[in-house]
């Protein structure tokens, strides 16, 4: 898989999440009605199913055998499409109280099949992954040092409120940080890479988008190289807590959980098929 059909595939499937939680929400909320007459448990109750709906409504989606497997963004005209992500986006931010492209983000790694190392080494798609990321880190501290000495005014990483491509370029980064996290974590359910593999190549994708040097391709002076490796470990700390807030999350963990399932039994019906087929020739 090319790094460009990585790319492709992890919107479609964070699009698709918003698209469908969006859609979700409205039934999840007068079913958890029927449940219970508590406010807040209610909410808390939609919420969850609708996101539980719209991550397996996707998987399912994701590996139905048929051409004619459309989301509800492929029949919709550019400004629908804008309209429905708005939307859905909007409604996953109110009831997690997280950004919705971090979360989504989490989900479309277990969505989304990228070819693991072998042993110690790494892959052109996670080489790229990383140029991309540690680019956005330079972006942020690029604004923060035209900034230096405003307050930001937020505790959150992603929430920042600064001018210029910092407020994108966080939610960017955590977001792809997060879809790596979640993919390598899946890979090890499917048996693509061993648990000590998957550690240690989490620590080695950390530790390369956040090296405490800008780019050699760009040229800065030493002040900002100065500034960047200063702030960049505060910007590692602050962005890593964000993301594994969300992955580490206790919702989080269990409709991974339900993913992983659904992946693996979607999996063994593909096999199953395949071997079907493969007979069938045969006779």
């Amino acid at each position: 898989m090319s790094f460009e059909s990585m790319e492709e595939q992890r919107r479609g499937a964070v699009d698709a999440i918003l698209v469908k939680f969006g859609e979700g929400i409205d039934q999840a909320e007068q079913a958890a009605a029927t449940r219970t007459n508590d406010p807040s448990i209610r909410k808390l109750m939609a919420a969850r199913m609708a996101l539980e709906y719209a991550v397996l409504a996707t998987a399912l989606e994701k590996n139905v055998a048929t051409e004619v497997a459309a989301t509800a963004l492929a029949g919709a005209n550019p400004a629908q499409q804008a309209m429905m992500l708005k939307k859905g986006a909007a409604a996953l931010g109110r009831a997690y109280r997280v950004e919705p492209e971090v979360l989504a983000n989490v989900f479309a790694g277990g969505l989304v099949d990228v070819d693991m190392p072998k042993g110690l080494g790494s892959t052109p798609e996670i080489d790229k992954m990383v140029d991309t990321c540690r680019s956005l880190v330079a972006g942020i501290v690029k604004d923060e040092y035209a900034q230096r000495g405003r307050p930001e005014g937020s505790a959150s990483f992603v929430a920042y409120t600064g001018e210029g491509v910092a407020a994108k370029a966080r939610t960017d980064l955590a977001a792809r940080l997060a879809f790596m996290e979640a993919n390598i974590g899946a890979a090890v359910g499917k048996g693509a890479i061993s648990q000590t593999n998957a550690d240690m190549l989490r620590a080695r994708i950390e530790a390369q988008v956040f090296q405490p040097r800008p780019p050699q391709l760009l040229q800065f002076s030493r002040e900002f190289s100065a500034f960047f490796e200063q702030r960049g470990k505060g910007i590692r700390i602050e962005a890593m807590k964000e993301v594994r807030g969300v992955t580490q999350s206790q919702t989080v963990r269990e409709i991974s959980d339900r993913l992983n399932s659904v992946m693996a039994s979607a999996g063994r019906m593909d096999r199953s098929s395949d071997h079907r087929t493969h007979k069938s020739k045969e006779r």
